[in-house]
C-alpha cells in the first residue's frame, strides 16, 4: 500500500487563515462564515476576483505559519508509519503567486512541513524525499502514476475526476466542510479520523483476486446459500454493486456497498440500520433483509419481482401507499432500535441549515466549465437564472431573527427519513402493491424536509395537488411542536432550487464521470434533458 496525500486544504487548513486576512484586508464582512470556500465565493459574487487571487499568494506564502493542520491529520501520517504503509505528499503548486508579491511558495510548504514536526524522526518521520511539489495539474498526476499510489487523497473532486488520474490508485475526496455531498464517483470522507479508519479497513480486507464474485461465496454460504450460486450484475455504478444470485433455493439480490466506509454514518450503516427497525417492528413494504457483513459491507435481501411506475400511475391512492409507509416507519420512533439511528444524510433541524445546504449546492454549481454550447447554456443558466432566484428565496427564509434561523427543531417533531424518498425507488409487485427500497441515506430529520424532497424529485415528481394528502397524516403524526404545514410550505422554494442544482450536477466534470463510468454513452442527450428539467422545475419556484 502506497498512500499519496494532496497538501494545500488537504493536509493544511486555511479556513480560519483566510477570513482572518480577508477581515483585515476589509474584503468580506464579518457575517461570511469561517472558511475558504465561502470567503472565495463572496469575493466572486461581488466580482473581486483578483483579490483572492492575490490573497491566495499571500496566504500560501508569508503567512501559510499561522495555518492549523487538520485535526487528526498528523496522527494519520504516525498510524501509516507504525503500520509501515507509505505516505508521499503530492501537489499542485506554482512557485510563485500569479499576482501580487513573488512569494517563494515552495520554500514556504516545505517551512511548514519542518514547523509541524512532518520531518522529526521523533515525530511523524516524513522522509523529505517524500514530498514532490509539482508545477502543474499534469505533473502531480504523472507523478502519482510514477510513484505507483494505491490510494490518493485530494480535497479536489474535479482533480480526481482528471480522465489522465492513474486507474489503479483508488480516489479519496477529502470533504471537511461537506461540499459535496451529493458525491457518488469516489470515496467521500469528511475527517482525518474517518480516512485512518477507512485505510485501516483497506489494509486488513481480504484479497479479492482477480474474481471479484469468488470472495462474496463465504457471505452467500453463511446465509443458507452455499454451494453453486449464480451472480449477474443488476447494477454497477459509482456507488454500489447489485448482483441477482441464482440458486437452488431460489433469487436474491447481493448488495456490494463499495465506497463506505466503517462508520456509523455510512451508507452501509444507514440502511442496515433502518431495514432492522423495519423488520423488528413488522412493517413489511420492503424486501426482506437476510443477511449482513459488516466487515465486508455486504446485504442480502431477497428479490422483488416487480417494476417501476409509469409517471401517469402516481396518483391519490399511490400517494396514500407512500405516506402510510412514512407513517408506520414513525410509529416506531420510540422504539430503541430506532433511537439508536444516526441523523440522514444532509440532515437540517434548523432553517439556516436548510439554507446552508441549498446554498452549498447553488455554490457548486459555479465549478461548471462553460466548454462547449451546452455547458455555456447551463452556465448562463445559473447565473442569470437560478442564482437571481436564489438569492430572493435565500432572503426570505434568513428575514427570520437570528435566534429563529438556529432554533433547533425539538427532537419529538423530528422524524425517522427513509431519505431520497419517492416513487423513483418504489417497485410495483404482484399484489398490487408498492414496496420500497434503498435507504442509503436514511434517518433522523426534519420532517418538512422529508415533504420538500419528495415533491421535488423529478424522476417520478409527484404533483403539488396531493401537498394536503401528504402534510395533514404527518401534521397529526409530530403535533403542533412541528409546526409542519406553514414549515413545509415555506422551505419548498429552498428545495426546489436544491433539486434544480441536484438536475444540473450533471456537468460538473465529478458527476459526468460518474455516469459514463455507470452508464456509458449518451452524455450530451441526457445533459440536455436535465437542463431542460432544471428549467421546468425553477419555473415552479414562487
Amino acid at each position: 500500500m502506497h498512500i499519496g496525500v494532496d497538501f494545500d486544504n488537504t493536509i493544511v487548513c486555511y479556513d480560519a487563515l483566510f477570513h482572518k486576512v480577508a477581515r483585515e484586508k476589509n474584503l468580506i464582512p464579518a457575517e461570511v462564515p469561517v472558511n475558504k470556500s465561502d470567503v472565495r465565493n463572496y469575493l466572486r459574487r461581488v466580482n473581486n476576483e483578483d483579490a483572492w487571487t492575490e490573497m491566495q499568494g499571500y496566504v500560501y506564502g508569508p503567512r501559510i505559519t499561522e495555518a492549523a493542520p487538520y485535526l487528526g491529520v498528523i496522527e494519520f501520517f504516525q498510524a501509516c508509519r507504525a503500520a509501515g504503509i507509505r505516505v508521499s505528499i503530492v501537489s499542485h503548486k506554482t512557485k510563485h503567486p500569479f499576482l501580487g508579491e513573488k512569494h517563494d511558495l515552495h520554500a514556504a510548504a516545505q517551512n511548514w512541513l519542518e514547523f509541524q514536526g512532518f520531518f522529526d524522526p521523533a515525530r511523524i518521520g516524513l522522509a523529505r524525499e517524500e514530498v514532490f511539489l509539482e508545477l502543474t495539474k499534469q505533473a502531480k498526476i504523472d507523478r502519482i502514476a510514477a510513484l505507483g499510489c494505491t490510494h490518493f487523497i485530494d480535497d479536489l473532486p474535479e482533480f480526481l475526476a482528471e480522465p489522465s488520474f492513474p486507474a489503479q490508485a483508488q480516489r479519496v475526496l477529502f470533504d471537511p466542510n461537506q461540499l459535496h455531498g451529493a458525491e457518488r464517483a469516489f470515496t467521500r470522507l469528511e475527517s482525518w479520523a474517518e480516512i485512518t479508519r477507512f485505510i485501516e479497513a483497506q489494509r486488513v480486507a481480504p484479497d479479492t483476486g482477480a474474481n471479484e464474485k469468488e470472495r462474496y461465496r463465504p457471505f452467500l454460504a453463511e446465509c443458507g446459500l452455499a454451494g453453486d450460486a449464480e451472480l449477474t450484475p443488476l447494477l454497477e455504478g459509482g456507488n454500489n454493486r447489485v448482483f441477482r444470485v441464482r440458486h437452488a433455493r431460489g433469487e436474491f439480490v447481493l448488495k456490494n456497498y463499495f465506497h463506505s466506509p466503517a462508520d456509523p454514518r455510512d451508507r452501509f450503516g444507514a440502511e442496515r440500520a433502518l431495514y432492522e427497525l423495519l423488520w423488528s417492528q413488522s412493517i413489511r413494504r420492503t424486501p426482506e433483509p437476510l443477511g449482513w457483513s459488516a466487515s465486508q459491507r455486504l446485504g442480502l435481501f431477497t428479490l422483488l419481482s416487480g417494476r417501476k411506475l409509469a409517471p401517469g400511475e402516481v396518483d391519490e391512492n399511490r400517494v396514500r401507499e407512500a405516506v402510510e409507509f412514512v407513517l408506520e416507519i414513525n410509529a416506531t420512533r420510540h422504539a430503541p432500535a430506532a433511537q439508536l439511528m444516526q441523523p440522514a444524510s444532509e440532515a437540517c433541524f434548523t432553517t439556516a441549515q436548510h439554507i446552508a445546504t441549498v446554498e452549498r449546492r447553488v455554490r457548486r454549481l459555479e465549478e461548471i466549465s462553460p466548454e462547449g454550447d451546452l455547458a455555456g447554456e447551463a452556465v448562463a443558466f445559473v447565473r442569470s437564472e437560478l442564482n437571481p432566484a436564489w438569492e430572493r428565496v435565500r432572503a426570505r427564509l434568513a428575514s427570520q431573527p437570528a435566534a429563529e434561523l438556529n432554533q433547533e427543531l425539538p427532537a419529538g417533531a423530528r422524524c425517522i427519513s427513509p431519505s431520497d424518498f419517492g416513487f423513483h425507488n418504489a417497485l410495483l409487485v404482484a399484489d398490487g402493491r408498492l414496496r420500497f427500497i434503498d435507504f442509503e441515506y436514511a434517518g433522523w430529520d426534519d420532517p418538512a424536509k422529508l415533504v420538500c424532497d419528495f415533491f421535488c424529485q423529478p424522476e417520478l415528481s409527484v404533483d403539488i395537488r396531493h401537498w394536503e394528502a401528504v402534510v395533514r397524516p404527518l401534521d397529526g403524526l409530530f403535533g403542533a411542536s412541528a409546526n409542519l404545514p406553514a414549515r413545509a410550505a415555506q422551505l419548498l422554494p429552498a428545495y426546489q432550487i436544491k433539486w434544480c442544482c441536484i438536475l444540473l450536477n450533471e456537468f460538473l466534470r465529478t458527476d459526468s464521470a460518474r455516469r459514463r463510468f455507470a452508464a456509458g454513452g449518451e452524455v450530451a442527450g441526457r445533459k440536455a434533458r436535465q437542463l431542460a428539467k432544471a428549467r421546468a422545475l425553477l419555473g415552479r419556484v414562487t
